[in-house]
Formats: C-alpha cells, sequence, structure tokens
C-alpha cells in the first residue's frame, strides 16, 4: 500500500457521503446564483457606474436678476460650457432658492448650487470663498456636483488671489480668455482606468468569493477524515501495516487535495456554462490559484485536526475561521473600513479573491502574478505553521 493507494481509497470515500457532495458542490453552486441574482443591481459593467447627466440647479443671490457680476457669470458661464463638463451637466439658472427646492423635491432637478451674496466680496477681501449645496435624492449625483463645482471654486480663488497679487493686466488676460470659451479649459479630464465593459458583475464576484470559500472547507473534511481513523480505531491497523505514519498521513492529504481539485474545476465550469461566468482568458493562472488554495485548506485542516482534541471542536473551529476569513475579505460583500481592508491582506480568502477578480478583469500579468505570490506567501506561512505542529504532536493513536 502506498500514498496513490491511500489518495484513492479516501477520494472514494468522501464521495459516497452525501452530505459532503451537497456541500461541496451543489450548495456553492446555489449560493452563486442567489446572491450574483439579488445582488445584481450593486454590481455591474463600468457602463452601470457611470451617471447620468447631473440636471444642477444654480442659485443667484446677489441681484434680482438673478444673475452675478459680469467676472463672475462669465467665469461660471466658461465653466460649465466647457467640453469636459457640459457632457456631465445640464444647467438652469434660478433667482430664489424656494424655487430649486421644489424642482429637487420633485425629482425635476438633481443637485443645486447656491452662490452666496458675499461671494466675490469675500474674494477680494482675500478670504475663502465658498458655495453653498443643496443636496438632491442621489448621493452619487451629489459627489459628482460637489466635486465638479468646488474644481470651480478653487479655481476662481486661485485666479482671484493672482488677480490681487499681479494687478488688473491679468483681470484682462482672464477676461479676454473667459470670452473665447471654445478655448478655454477646465482641468477636467474623464477617463475610465480599466478594461470598458469589463467590470465584473455580480456573478463573477460571488462565483471568485465562495469557490475560495468552499474549497477551504475542504480542510474541513481532511480534519473530519484525520479524526475518523483515530475515533474508528482503524488508525491502528493501519498503523500495524508495513507502512509509515507519514505514508499514511501524506495519502489521506493527497485524497483530500484532489477532492479540492475536483470541486474547483465543477464550480468554475458549471459557473461558465450556467451562469455565463467569464472567468478570464489566464486558465493556467486560476489552475496555480486554486493550487494555493488547496494547499491553505490541506494545511488549515492538519492544524486544526493536531490541535484539537475531538472532531466536533475541530469542525466548529475551522468553520469560525474559513466563515471569519470570509467576512472580513468582503466575500459576502465588499466592506469599505481601511481597517479591515488591512486586516484581511493577512486572509487566504483576500488573495485568492483579488487574483481571481484581476483574471477576470483582464488585468496586467504583473498584478495577478502579485495577487498569486502574496496566496503563496500567505500559504507558505500555513505550511511551516502545520510543519511545526506535525513533528510535535504526529498523527497517532492516543
Amino acid at each position: 500500500m502506498n500514498i496513490w493507494h491511500i489518495c484513492i481509497f479516501e477520494l472514494r470515500r468522501i464521495l459516497k457521503i452525501r452530505s459532503v457532495v451537497l456541500n461541496l458542490f451543489i450548495l456553492p453552486l446555489l449560493l452563486i446564483f442567489i446572491l450574483g441574482t439579488a445582488l445584481s443591481s450593486t454590481m455591474g459593467t463600468a457602463d452601470d457606474v457611470i451617471p447620468d447627466t447631473v440636471r444642477v440647479g444654480i442659485i443667484h443671490l446677489n441681484s434680482e436678476s438673478g444673475r452675478g457680476s459680469d467676472a463672475l457669470d462669465q467665469a461660471l458661464d466658461t465653466f460649465v460650457h466647457s467640453p469636459a463638463v457640459a457632457g456631465m451637466i445640464k444647467v438652469q439658472n434660478f433667482k430664489t432658492e424656494e424655487e430649486a427646492v421644489h424642482l429637487l423635491r420633485t425629482d425635476k432637478l438633481d443637485f443645486a448650487v447656491m452662490i452666496p451674496s458675499d461671494f466675490e466680496e469675500n474674494v477680494m477681501m482675500g478670504k475663502e470663498a465658498r458655495l453653498q449645496w443643496i443636496r438632491g435624492k442621489d448621493n452619487t449625483l451629489n459627489t459628482l456636483g460637489e466635486t465638479l463645482f468646488t474644481r470651480f471654486t478653487d479655481e476662481w480663488n486661485r485666479q482671484m488671489a493672482m488677480t490681487k497679487v499681479l494687478g488688473p493686466e491679468v483681470i484682462l488676460a482672464m477676461s479676454s480668455s473667459s470670452k473665447s470659451g471654445a478655448e478655454s479649459s477646465t482641468s477636467i479630464t474623464v477617463i475610465n482606468p480599466g478594461k470598458t465593459g469589463t467590470a465584473y458583475s455580480a456573478s463573477q464576484y460571488y462565483a471568485a468569493s465562495m469557490l475560495a470559500m468552499f474549497m477551504l472547507y475542504s480542510g474541513m473534511t481532511t480534519s473530519s477524515s484525520l479524526f475518523g481513523e483515530r475515533d474508528n480505531r482503524t488508525l491502528i491497523r493501519l498503523q500495524a501495516a508495513p507502512i509509515g505514519n507519514g505514508v499514511i498521513f501524506a495519502g489521506k492529504i493527497a485524497g483530500n487535495s484532489l477532492l479540492a481539485f475536483l470541486q474547483a474545476t465543477t464550480i468554475i465550469l458549471m459557473t461558465y456554462w450556467f451562469y455565463g461566468v467569464d472567468w478570464g482568458s489566464h486558465p493556467w493562472y486560476i489552475v496555480l490559484t486554486c493550487v494555493g488554495i488547496t494547499l491553505a485548506s490541506m494545511t488549515l485542516g492538519v492544524i486544526v485536526a493536531l490541535i484539537c482534541k475531538t472532531t466536533a471542536s475541530a469542525s466548529a473551529t475551522l468553520q469560525g475561521i474559513i466563515v471569519a476569513m470570509t467576512f472580513i475579505s468582503g466575500g459576502f460583500m465588499p466592506i469599505p473600513i481601511d481597517f479591515v481592508q488591512r486586516l484581511s491582506q493577512l486572509t487566504v480568502n483576500h488573495w485568492a479573491l483579488q487574483s481571481f477578480l484581476r483574471m477576470m478583469l483582464d488585468a496586467p500579468v504583473g498584478e495577478i502574478v502579485y495577487s498569486i505570490l502574496m496566496l503563496g506567501v500567505v500559504c507558505a506561512v500555513l505550511l511551516l505553521i502545520s510543519g511545526l505542529i506535525y513533528r510535535r504532536a504526529g498523527y497517532r493513536y492516543e
């Protein structure tokens, strides 16, 4: 009897257990379908995150006509009609705040900007001049409006400071520049840093996160198998055979590793065929990532099995570790908290998820390899810990 015979026997034994087949093969596919469908509105293609044109109301409080001074009006008109900004906003002018608020409440405006009556006075006195916002119902459009008009305010303050320091000649230059509206620039550029149309969907995100999580659950079958030989007292008979403890141990690890690879292959192919999940164009990097997750899964199972005293405590401990790592890494829902994101970099799930997502987005090979290498570093640490514990505790009947 060698490692290969033990490996095949272990794999056959596990696949005969219906609960294992249900939990490792059917449950992840069901969760990917449910989460991908239910949360599809929160994720999508790159086009989904580009906001529509913002309907902006500009309220002038410094004159009865609803218009301000010539210099301010010219600068503001130049800004809102510049090519970069004109494609983002549609402007309406108002005399009173009540008019704009009414349209905001009836969804006829998305965002409003109020120019205080002392705006230019503050600028000329050297004080910081700020516009006032009236927010609409859409936070994304509010953020876009605030960003654009904050840029205008910063530019206006800068130009007024230059005028005050350099003299009226600059005012003439600014005036002539504002009249040639088509030639002026706003220093605003709109870019899409990713490949157009390749932002991951909810199905892709949860296919990657659930694959990583349920491959780690293969470590639980490893732990249960190691405890099962002890509890059933079959480990004594195995150790009586002319094979070493290391061969028995390695055979069981190999069998559960094959189970993890079979599980990964099934999930990837089924999600590709039935859910339309695009896993990218780097199949060998996918294999390499799955190798890393499998190694992490086996080492976690070994560590828990050699430390815990009973099957129940080992299963509870390992399940708690897997769920905690999945949660911290954003496997259930991305967590935009800096501390949590830094903490997630210590987990297997984080680097596995980043590897899969970068492959799905056709990211540069260097970024994909970096994620896989970091996954390898985490696996190496777990492998070192499991090796030290095995040398100390061993796998034997006590």
